[in-house]
């Protein structure tokens, strides 16, 4: 007897469900979205305007009364995910000596770009099935795995919105843009005669080893001077390095969808430290830094612009 489709003999799969799985694979491997998710979304999309419509969101109900203030319907949550594996870096955590130098892992920082470029991806595909002119509110999600070094998860969930006075637009029409501002400052942003073009996203990865003087200080040596307070400048220029090549990024993005500025910037920074052996009851800190810069890129808008009436109120509670 089988019990919930546990025991009795083996549960053997369709060839329609075979080739149906095979084909969700595949569309992952390509960037895409699974098979289950697009039918969802279309399912969803097809019941807008209609008393079946039923949207869900992370929206605040003051973020949802400014959002219909200026203009915009929400259409439903939207996610973007991917769990990445990391390839193999060479680190200098194993040199017994000083051959080693801080510098930027570019493994691990193409690792981290990529895993985000794929989640937001999706992110941006989601809403695109829902005609959505844009994405409000989005938040960037990192984990780590302990059973599993070599993963990493992005996950970029946020709410898709268009605007109520136009008509739907059929899906891939148009490109929404993504912002991670909430209801209240995407509001604002309208009424200082802006508009969102990109969520820009710049990273490193940068292991720094500190010299001699360094070494003496963390682990107590008085001849190092361990005794009084002082800067590690070795960890200071490693924090430095690793946030220009991270800014540096972020701007790049910028500029490629033609941006004024960037709002909302957002730093991130992870200090991992390791320890590495060096013989001889040797010991030195190194430290490995994940930097990651994080805004809504910006541009002046043009065209059609509604006029927000802003009534002051003074609580005499």
């Amino acid at each position: 007897m089988r019990l919930f489709g546990f025991g009795g003999g083996k549960n053997e799969e369709s060839p329609e469900a075979k080739q149906r799985r095979e084909a969700s694979i595949l569309n992952l491997q390509q960037g895409g979205l699974p098979l289950n998710a697009i039918d969802r979304l279309r399912e969803q999309a097809g019941r807008q305007n209609t008393p079946q419509h039923l949207f869900t969101s992370d929206l605040s109900v003051n973020e949802l009364a400014v959002i219909h203030q200026a203009g915009y319907e929400p259409l439903g949550q939207v996610m973007g995910s991917s769990i990445y594996h990391v390839g193999w870096q060479w680190t200098p955590n194993y040199n017994y000596g000083w051959s080693g130098s801080s510098g930027e892992l570019q493994v691990l920082t193409q690792a981290y770009y990529e895993a985000r470029h794929l989640a937001i991806g999706r992110l941006l595909q989601e809403a695109t099935l829902l005609g959505a002119t844009g994405i409000v509110g989005v938040r960037l999600e990192r984990k780590e795995y302990e059973w599993g070094s070599s993963l990493l998860e992005f996950a970029a969930i946020g709410t898709a919105i268009r605007e109520a006075d136009i008509p739907p637009m059929p899906p891939g029409s148009v490109a929404p843009f993504v912002s991670d501002l909430s209801g209240e400052e995407f509001w604002m942003l309208r009424q200082a005669g802006y508009r969102p073009v990109g969520f820009v996203v710049g990273n490193c990865s940068y292991y720094c080893i500190p010299n001699w003087n360094t070494r003496n200080v963390t682990q107590g040596g008085i001849f190092g001077g361990g005794w009084q307070n002082q800067e590690l400048p070795d960890y200071t220029q490693g924090v430095y390095n690793a946030r220009s090549l991270a800014m540096q990024r972020m701007e790049h993005e910028a500029r490629v969808v033609h941006a004024e500025g960037v709002v909302g910037a957002d730093i991130e920074v992870d200090a991992e430290p390791i320890e590495v052996d060096l013989g001889n009851d040797q010991k030195r800190l190194d430290i490995l830094y994940h930097f990651t810069a994080i805004g809504t890129a910006i541009a002046p808008y043009q065209g059609r612009w509604p006029v927000f009436s802003v009534l002051n109120t003074v609580s005499l509670k």
